[in-house]
């Protein structure tokens, strides 16, 4: 029980003696921020101007006083931030320059010395300031804050050294165990890893609708499907699936979040046909993984690997490390295939096209891609790495090896196939052969050849056609293997592939 009554009130200057905590929940800040930066986002994110305005038109409300600890000799606010952060605006406007203009004309008329100094009440430690401020927020007394940051106190103290249990005995009225298993959660989906950099700035805002999330993990269908074990007694997590299939998981998730494709209202129960819906859309993306890793699982063990484990780990090994999934490699023989079965199970179209979007997310797929025998085993070789390197993951290395194999595409189709010298075209006849030569030699070839369709797909990698994608553009390969400030990303790497896939279908077909 707190028993405030034993509590000192002080009179403290507000800019002199009271110094805001850089480690209040509310913010988004690095624990060691300058008081400064604190001010400002508590007016940028928390609202603070309002009370600025509240004070100057009825005055600074005492029935409720801002509380205090000593903290390394200093007077910190620790309930009570944004009220110390609208006083010391108050007193010196130039604190959050965005402001700056509005609280001048708006305190021009009322006496400032009257708020410079303050009533506060000292918590004789941080221990009793937390359960009061932990009564306040997550508590039914106030409208407390919102799920992710009535979480995010709990997950502070615990990566402050205490431990769950410590936390369920010190608040007995407070659901403790229920707010860290909401932070882990949050946690797991925070440190996903994101093809689209956008939701992973999504996922870690403060205003992210962890609700949602807690209406997924709130049933068991969801948890058991994603492989996630939750220990409701020691409020654990723990993450059993791949990395990798965590990760799709998320990108899905989260970005139907965003694009408000789910809600709490259509996961409000087990039985809505929304909820059935979505947990069947999300097993047609696992049951895709599992698929693969079967697959490759197989090809793995007639080739005489053994297979990798990692010992003392709660996650399970990962083939390769990384996901697995069907070869690609076709041609003349470089690696044999698996044969198609005779009488392939029959999937609906919702199946397929989610196992469609399941691969696309991390790799990039070259299954229609048929290699004549009369071009080189390097073509072959490289058309393999692409398709089994994770885009996600490497997307800059995909980036660079794609430019390399139009090139070599495009020199192996003039050496082995038409049996022609790319420096005819090229203005010169000494030094090496460059992309750009390569494409200018490929336009007056498929001009003089009559199959000028693709001209305009070379224009728009040459980057003359200005309505095209930059991506796939000549300049942007270049750049992208030149340039120290230029990098890739997973979706850039699809792009750049679908601008020059129709040309090296082309010019490999038998």
């Amino acid at each position: 029980m707190i028993d405030m009554s034993t509590w000192k009130e002080i009179t403290v200057d507000v800019l002199r003696d009271l110094h805001l905590d850089p480690k209040n929940v509310r913010l988004d800040l690095k624990s060691d921020a300058p008081e400064v930066d604190i001010v400002q986002d508590l007016f940028r994110n928390e609202k603070a101007f309002s009370l600025v305005e509240s004070i100057c038109k009825v005055g600074l409300l005492t029935h409720e006083l801002p509380i205090a600890v000593i903290r390394d000799g200093k007077i910190v606010v620790v309930e009570g931030n944004r009220r110390i952060a609208a006083l010391k605006a108050i007193q010196n406007p130039f604190w959050t320059p965005e402001h700056h203009a509005r609280i001048t004309k708006i305190t021009q008329d009322i006496n400032r010395d009257a708020l410079r100094k303050i009533t506060v009440k000292l918590a004789p430690n941080q221990d009793e300031a937390d359960q009061l401020i932990a009564a306040i927020h997550t508590g039914s007394q106030r409208v407390g804050w919102s799920p992710a940051r009535q979480a995010a106190f709990f997950q502070a103290q615990i990566d402050g050294g205490k431990s769950p249990q410590y936390l369920i005995d010190q608040y007995p009225t407070v659901e403790v165990k229920k707010f860290i298993i909401r932070s882990r959660i949050l946690n797991l989906f925070r440190e996903a890893n994101y093809e689209d950099p956008e939701l992973k700035d999504y996922v870690s805002a403060r205003k992210f609708p962890v609700s949602v999330l807690a209406r997924l993990y709130g049933y068991d269908k969801f948890l058991e499907l994603v492989r996630i074990s939750i220990d409701e007694r020691e409020a654990k997590v723990t993450l059993e699936s791949t990395q990798e299939e965590f990760d799709a998981i998320a990108e899905k998730i989260v970005r139907d979040i965003r694009e408000k494709k789910i809600n709490t209202r259509t996961l409000n129960s087990a039985k809505l046909k929304t909820f059935e819906d979505y947990m069947t859309s999300l097993r047609v993306l696992v049951n895709d993984f599992t698929d693969l890793t079967k697959t490759t699982s197989k090809r793995t063990a007639s080739s005489g690997s053994p297979a990798r484990k990692e010992a003392n780990s709660s996650r399970p090994a990962q083939s390769s490390g990384q996901l697995a999934r069907p070869s690609n490699r076709t041609g003349n023989g470089t690696e044999a295939t698996e044969s198609t079965p005779s009488a392939p199970q029959q999937q609906t179209p919702s199946v397929e096209d989610g196992k469609a979007k399941a691969r696309s997310a991390l790799f990039l797929d070259l299954r229609e891609l048929e290699i004549s025998p009369k071009f080189p085993r390097s073509i072959h070789k490289i058309a393999t790495e692409i398709s089994d390197i994770n885009i996600r993951k490497f997307p800059n290395a995909t980036f660079d090896l794609l430019r390399t194999f139009l090139e070599k595409v495009i020199k192996a189709y003039a050496a082995e196939v038409v049996n022609e010298d790319i420096r005819k075209h090229s203005g010169s006849h000494k030094g090496y052969i460059q992309l750009s030569q390569c494409l200018t030699w490929l336009e007056h070839y498929v001009q003089t050849n009559q199959q000028t369709a693709y001209i305009q797909v070379i224009n728009k990698i040459r980057g003359e056609n200005i309505f095209g994608s930059y991506i796939a553009t000549l300049d942007h390969m270049n750049a992208m293997n030149h340039n120290h400030l230029v990098f890739a990303t997973g979706e850039e790497v699809r792009n750049c592939w679908d601008g020059m896939e129709s040309l090296i279908k082309m010019m490999l077909k038998p």
